[in-house]
């Protein structure tokens, strides 16, 4: 059996430094609890990070330069712990692997690092700084062998709680020096005489808030610039001069008579022959931002006529008010460096309500510019003929994803988080003819943390948040033609039976999505040039031929609210829907007999058609059989049941045929997923107690056929049947609570498991949520698996099934 991931969602960490462009164009960025690679040139993830952090993993660094044996990083988490990875050569189920070298422990939290290489004794070494809540940790690690120790650990400089430090190389000294910012507004700068022993030397005063951000640049001259971001809203820049014979200079500006001196700071660099000098002073102070500044970032060296050479170009980024990136230039060009320093670019969002950019890169040629914003969303510009435009980006949730959805035909799948939002991902298939998946729409923009999803129908699905409501969505006309120029599908008739307008937005004090029509935009457009009041167009048509940016997701690609569903007395736990989507199924927590009920809706009506009594405990998820004659439901209470589709005068409802009592029940814990077989003659089930169980129909009703033992708590299972022609023989997959998913494959008519199991390597970083195979393949295409999970991740799986599998 051959897996090949398709498709990886997952959004960045929302820390100052979860992202970072390396020199060779391919992203890094913290996902969670795992670390990504992500080659903007491809438009997807190509690299991931096995499973070592089992926290959220606080920041990510390429070491730079890179080692001779080849690219390394560096991350740091809540676990206590900094690892140091490797990248491979070779992909393997369609991803490069991020192999770990070293795992450095620590006592508690690890909020930050810098990494470099330096050469000691002749030996390669990368040489690590971590930061804990009061110690300075030096670490000092072979790239090639992994071998590493703790060179040092000491209080932090003036007992700060240190946010940012950056290591800095200074040609002909013997060790690179360390600058830190902290929450006592000053810059501390550490140097060391002996490998890894750092101690205090010079601090930088100036700022009037905690220095938050740092990064050096180093001129063509030979001079260093550190550019420094604080809480104040202010960027410094401080040029670093190496003073020759150890003599103090200070600059100097004449004006009339007077002579305005700008106080340098000495501080000395050991060197292998006479110490270095170094004086340093404040070269500017830059005004634009309105809140803290969360990143400065420099432009990297360009080759130009042979010639390596240094941009003055500096990005900044704020988080609070302005959530805006700025790139600064001298007056006299990025070239020269002459001249006060200005705006030259104003990137970001307009309007929204929450926290604006965590981080900024720029690309190695200086023509792109990349920022991560608290939503866990990437964004990213390029410079076209000097207009800085958005572009494609990948993305994710950034939070657990509870549940997903597949579209009746395949086309899409539907994914639901508790970040409060429904996200559509669809292959984008550009006109080069190349296929990649990307997040097309976000359809739902929620006030709660959203529990489930089901699908009914073409462009019309069902929610459920931690409230008591279940609510109806259904695709715009808009949407629907975007989608099909994104996909380059053919959607007239699903444009034919589009009666809900042509987009969606939430007005002002608006809890629910309310449909925007022609007249709408119309009316709109008429007011705005009357002047009569203030428009606020939340929605505008577009026509798109590729993934939208991250902007246009969350203000163009909602889908209007067609209902909401009323009956239940508590959170929404579960949904499920038949094959054609005309009677949904809904279930809430419950700690008592009372509320474990199942309500069934009729959803052309919206009206409620029954209530299925049967469950003491929590209904943890339902599904019809693929003929719809039965009902499934699985509990807290460890039992399941059958329900039977009955047809009345009144409608169709279906009544309790078969159930598990719980003390001859086959499982001892709570029973977390089920499925059906093709055949709708056998189902599945999977509890917390590990092990999985098929039951198939018997003359006495449902009886147990199998009984398989995994190796950890199963919280997620689906199931399909080999090859489409009803042989007997199923793929099972299943999700545990470690992340793994394990795919086998079921014999119906031998009764057994097979023995090989296939691990998936790219698993979840947490918890499995939920497995679904996708409902339709076309002629030639391999079936698709998608999870998500408590790691934020959304993940589909090309599966390659061996022409022999009926015989093993």
């Amino acid at each position: 059996m051959e897996v090949h991931v398709k498709y990886l969602s997952s959004g960045v960490n929302q820390t100052p430094e979860a992202l970072q462009w390396g020199p060779d164009g391919r992203i890094l960025y913290a996902a969670s609890t795992g670390v990504l690679l992500y080659d903007p040139k491809d438009g997807k993830i190509i690299g991931a990070g096995s499973k070592v952090h089992s926290n959220k993993v606080t920041c990510s660094q390429w070491v730079q330069p890179a080692p001779s044996s080849g690219p390394a990083l560096v991350t740091t988490g809540a676990d206590s712990k900094a690892v140091v990875w490797t990248v491979s050569d070779k992909e393997e189920e369609g991803l490069l692997v991020l192999h770990p070298k070293a795992i450095l422990d620590h006592k508690s939290h690890v909020p930050l690092c810098d990494a470099t290489m330096i050469t000691h004794n002749g030996k390669e070494k990368i040489l690590i700084m971590t930061v804990t809540t009061d110690r300075l940790s030096c670490w000092a690690v072979c790239p090639e062998t992994g071998e590493f120790e703790c060179l040092n650990s000491t209080t932090p400089p003036g007992r700060a709680f240190i946010l940012k430090l950056k290591f800095c190389n200074v040609d002909g000294s013997k060790y690179p020096f360390l600058v830190c910012g902290g929450h006592d507004s000053k810059i501390h700068i550490m140097t060391a005489k002996e490998l890894g022993k750092y101690v205090p030397t010079a601090v930088l005063i100036g700022h009037e808030d905690w220095v938050v951000a740092l990064d050096f640049m180093k001129e063509d001259s030979g001079d260093m610039l550190l550019a420094s971001g604080s809480k104040d809203a202010s960027v410094r820049l401080w040029k670093f001069t190496t003073l020759k014979g150890g003599k103090e200079s200070q600059d100097t500006t004449q004006k009339g008579n007077n002579i305005l001196k700008l106080k340098s700071v000495i501080f000395q660099v050991s060197s292998d022959k006479e110490d270095i000098t170094l004086s340093v002073s404040l070269d500017a102070i830059l005004a634009g931002h309105e809140g803290l500044v969360s990143g400065v970032h420099w432009a990297r060296t360009i080759t130009r006529d042979g010639q390596v050479h240094q941009p003055f170009r500096l990005l900044t980024c704020s988080k609070t008010q302005d959530r805006s990136i700025i790139i600064w230039e001298p007056e006299g060009g990025a070239d020269t460096g002459s001249g006060i320093w200005l705006e030259v670019a104003r990137l970001g969002e307009v309007g929204g309500n929450m926290e604006g950019y965590y981080g900024c890169q720029f690309s190695p040629d200086g023509m792109q510019v990349m920022g991560c914003s608290y939503q866990g969303g990437l964004h990213l510009w390029e410079n076209q003929s000097g207009v800085w435009e958005p572009c494609v980006v990948v993305g994710g949730h950034f939070d657990q994803v509870v549940d997903m959805a597949w579209d009746p035909l395949g086309r899409y799948l539907l994914s639901a988080s508790k970040d409060q939002t429904t996200r559509l991902h669809a292959p984008w298939r550009s006109s080069s003819g190349k296929e990649a998946w990307h997040e097309v729409g976000r359809p739902q923009v929620h006030g709660y943390d959203m529990a489930c999803i089901a699908r009914l129908g073409r462009f019309r699905f069902a929610s459920g948040a931690e409230e008591k409501v279940v609510r109806g969505f259904a695709a715009p006309a808009n949407f629907i033609r975007n989608f099909g120029q994104i996909c380059n599908l053919n959607v007239k008739d699903d444009l034919e039976k589009c009666k809900v307008g042509e987009g969606a937005s939430v007005p002002s004090l608006g809890l629910s999505n309310k449909a925007v029509t022609i007249t709408d935009l119309q009316e709109e457009q008429q007011i705005q040039e009357e002047g009569m009041e203030e428009v606020q167009a939340y929605f505008k048509l577009l026509s798109l031929t590729a993934p939208p940016t991250e902007d246009q997701l969350m203000q163009n690609t909602l889908w209007p609210e067609g209902a909401k569903l009323y009956g239940h007395g508590n959170d929404l736990i579960a949904l499920a829907a038949n094959s054609d989507g005309t009677l949904l199924a809904s279930s809430c927590k419950a700690s008592h007999e009372m509320d474990a009920h199942i309500i069934l809706w009729d959803t052309n009506t919206w009206h409620q058609v029954d209530i299925l009594a049967k469950h003491r405990l929590t209904v943890t998820q339902m599904a019809f059989s693929p003929n719809d004659e039965y009902l499934l439901s699985v509990s807290r209470d460890r039992t399941w049941t059958v329900f039977k589709k009955e047809v009345l005068p009144e409608g169709t409802t279906y009544k309790v045929s078969d159930f598990s009592k719980k003390k001859e029940s086959m499982h001892g814990r709570v029973i977390w997923s089920c499925a059906w077989m093709s055949d709708s003659k056998r189902f599945i089930t999977a509890s917390r107690d590990k092990t999985i169980g098929v039951w198939c129909q018997g003359e006495l009703g449902w009886v147990r056929e199998a009984l398989l033992n995994e190796t950890n708590e199963v919280t997620a299972v689906d199931v399909m049947d080999c090859r489409g022609s009803g042989n007997g023989v199923y793929l099972v997959a299943t999700g545990l609570v470690n992340g793994e998913i394990h795919i086998r494959t079921y014999n119906s008519e031998k009764k057994q498991f097979s023995e090989d199991v296939y691990n998936v390597l790219h698993q979840h970083y947490n918890t499995v949520r939920r497995l679904q195979f996708s409902p339709a393949t076309e002629n030639g295409c391999l079936p698709l698996l998608a999870s998500c999970g408590d790691d934020r991740g959304v993940r589909i799986f090309e599966i390659k099934v061996p022409s022999d599998i009926e015989s093993r």
